[in-house]
């Protein structure tokens, strides 16, 4: 498999690609088989679910596959109240000072509760076995800090003081909910890995709104809990979003693989021994096919001397994203060569 490769420094015929959100509302063939379903259901509908997945890969012939599921998917499962609405995203209903609602955090069982993961993992590893065998299967979870955000926010923010203000003002009970949601995610990892996935992307995606010092200090030691423990059994790529303050500290927990985000373009301080993941600006697949071309192929020399590098964009594809714009670009990354 490319991606594996790519991870474990192995030769390659050329740099792997996959996409963040590379399923979902930019490709036609995604509404005709969502059709008038809600999100949240359709991510539980097994069938559906799998043929998204492998939407990309079948259109694009993509190297990574990654479940489509949402990072809030282990809340949802533990009887959290999470509605999706078109234009503001998810909107959680929890009280985190509340003992009964915070004692559901304690309770995550994905054998029983999110079985149908497992299903869906498995319809992959069945059509990737049968037909595309260096296809990797990529498995993820939102990281603690990302889901606290959502069940004090309630939605998403842009600022996060709501999450500050409690992280400062209430710092015992902020260590026992991120105890507990370090615990879902781990285990909802390892269901995943028990399920067949071979690499896994955690997704810190408001960890960038911390400074230094409080992502040290607040969500360090609970990121380094769970990469230590889930890379013992397979690679761990990590994305934080907007984190070019904190990329010298994201290092320290020893990825397999660190995402870049799209504003990063320096890599000086990233050792060999961790792979680079991205980064293109997801907006520039907004704009002329030259352009996109073009920034292409300067991501490709920036970062392809490497040999552990996987192309990706630098967040997730934009739904208004042109299905041209993303051929050139796959067409610019297939023929590109050192």
């Amino acid at each position: 498999m490319r991606i594996l490769k790519a991870l474990q420094k192995q030769p390659l015929d050329r740099v792997p690609y996959w996409f963040m959100r590379q399923a979902g509302r930019y490709l036609p063939e995604y509404h005709q088989v969502k059709g008038s379903e809600n999100f949240l259901s359709l991510t539980k509908n097994i069938e559906k679910s799998i043929e998204i997945s492998l939407q990309p890969h079948k259109r694009f012939d993509v190297d990574g596959v990654i479940i489509f599921a949402d990072i809030l998917t282990p809340l949802e499962a533990l009887g959290i109240s999470i509605e999706f609405r078109e234009t503001i995203g998810p909107v959680v209903q929890f009280d985190i000072f509340h003992p009964e609602q915070r004692q559901k955090l304690k309770q995550f069982d994905p054998e029983n509760q999110v079985a149908f993961i497992k299903k869906v993992i498995q319809g992959i590893k069945n059509y990737r076995d049968s037909r595309s065998p260096e296809t990797g299967i990529i498995g993820f979870a939102g990281a603690p800090f990302t889901l606290l955000s959502y069940l004090i926010e309630r939605k998403t923010s842009k600022q996060f003081e709501n999450t500050k203000e409690f992280m400062f003002n209430f710092e015992d009970l902020y260590h026992e909910v991120m105890m507990d949601l370090t615990s879902i995610t781990i285990s909802y990892l390892n269901h995943q890995i028990d399920s067949g996935v071979d690499v896994v992307q955690l997704f810190d995606s408001w960890g960038g709104y911390l400074t230094f010092d409080q992502y040290h200090e607040f969500v360090f030691p609970y990121m380094k809990k769970i990469i230590d423990e889930i890379k013992r059994k397979i690679p761990v790529i990590l994305f934080v979003g907007n984190h070019a303050h904190l990329t010298s500290l994201l290092v320290e927990l020893k990825p397999s693989c660190l995402s870049l985000d799209w504003r990063i373009e320096r890599f000086d301080d990233i050792p060999d021994d961790i792979a680079i993941q991205g980064n293109m600006d997801p907006l520039i697949l907004l704009g002329k096919q030259g352009r996109v071309t073009h920034e292409t192929t300067k991501i490709l020399e920036r970062f392809a001397r490497r040999k552990n590098f996987i192309f990706n964009l630098g967040h997730g594809m934009n739904p208004h994203t042109p299905l041209h714009n993303v051929e050139a670009m796959i067409e610019t990354i297939r023929n590109f060569r050192l």
